[in-house]
């Protein structure tokens, strides 16, 4: 014999045991926040982990749609939910990043995952959001250091041509006359790659600052960075007194042998160039055809060029080796019509 409301009864009891059992779990869940939504996305359910998360109270929150957690910036996002996703019942779960945003203002990097509950029809979501912005902070930093990493193979790669140049030029002329003095060019430019390659070490592993800077004849280096220049034998250098300076001559050597080549890339062989003190700090500057008012901006780019045969490398190390020494770099106009460089920031030395 059957007795139904005896059978209601225990139904209910152990019902109401998976809900309060369920509601414990989820209670006690502190990392996650988990609530339900109805079909339409309208939160239907909002437990404390949620509030900690989010920082709305039930009250407050209940009814609202889910998308009231999303951060303006979660519609740029290419994983975000999308617009349309709750124009029809979904069958499998949904997982999607992007930022959140607290009822403080505040933002976080989220996932969420929505999974859709069925019981012969479709009841809505269980939801489940965890902050995961110290893992997507890592993410970005791994991407970082990868970037960094493949910039600095591209400048020493580039930073090597010029000095192999040198060398082989050199050796050919060994070749042909003989004369001991080409040998010792090679054997100075083989130590200045040497410094060249443990500076750019130094780079990678301790960052871009310059740590130990030393009192720096800006003369001695522009004329050292001339003479390391190949190919410039019909080119003119006009240098006007710069003083001395706080920084890393090797370096600065580096930075002045980069826009010398750069001026005589575009400008060719009979460029003329123009070094001169300006209040704080130098400009350089040519009489080639200039650079165009919408890539002033994207010239210190790594690997922005404007030639079919540019590496787009040079001025990059130019502006790293700057910063370096906390200073700053523009490119603008020269009085003749080529281009300018103005490096500004600098405490000379009395």
């Amino acid at each position: 014999m059957v007795v139904p409301h005896e059978a209601s009864d225990s139904d209910a009891d152990r019902s109401g045991v998976r809900e309060a059992a369920s509601r414990r779990l989820i209670e006690g869940v502190a990392t996650h926040a988990i609530f339900n939504l109805d079909s339409d996305g309208n939160i239907l359910t909002w437990p404390a982990p949620a509030e900690q998360l989010y920082g709305y109270d039930e009250t407050t929150i209940l009814g609202q749609h889910v998308r009231t957690l999303f951060a303006d910036e979660a519609r740029a996002e290419p994983d975000s939910l999308p617009d349309e996703f709750f124009s029809q019942p979904k069958v499998d779960p949904v997982a999607v990043e992007q930022w959140h945003r607290r009822r403080d203002g505040s933002v976080f990097w989220g996932a969420l995952t929505l999974s859709p509950l069925w019981n012969d029809t479709f009841h809505g979501y269980a939801a489940v959001s965890q902050d995961t912005t110290s893992e997507k902070e890592y993410e970005r930093m791994l991407e970082r250091q990868n970037d960094r990493l493949k910039e600095f193979t591209d400048i020493l790669a580039h930073d090597l041509k010029n000095p192999l140049s040198v060398i082989d030029g050199n050796l050919t002329l060994y070749e042909e006359t003989g004369e001991e003095k080409h040998l010792e060019t090679v054997h100075e430019t083989t130590e200045r790659m040497a410094h060249l390659v443990d500076d750019l070490l130094r780079v990678a592993q301790q960052g871009d600052v310059v740590t130990d800077p030393e009192p720096t004849d800006i003369g001695a280096v522009i004329e050292m960075a001339w003479e390391n220049l190949p190919g410039v034998s019909t080119a003119s250098l006009h240098y006007e007194s710069v003083e001395s300076v706080s920084g890393d001559p090797e370096r600065l050597c580096e930075l002045f042998e980069n826009l010398f080549q750069n001026s005589v890339n575009h400008g060719g062989n009979d460029v003329t160039v123009r070094v001169g003190p300006l209040e704080s700090g130098f400009y350089l500057e040519d009489d080639g055809p200039g650079i165009r008012d919408e890539d002033k901006a994207e010239v210190f780019d790594h690997g922005f060029t404007t030639r079919s045969d540019g590496h787009g490398y040079g001025l990059s190390v130019v502006r790293t080796i700057v910063n370096a020494h906390g200073w700053d770099i523009i490119a603008a106009d020269a009085q003749a019509g080529g281009a300018r460089f103005e490096v500004t920031g600098i405490d000379f030395l009395d």
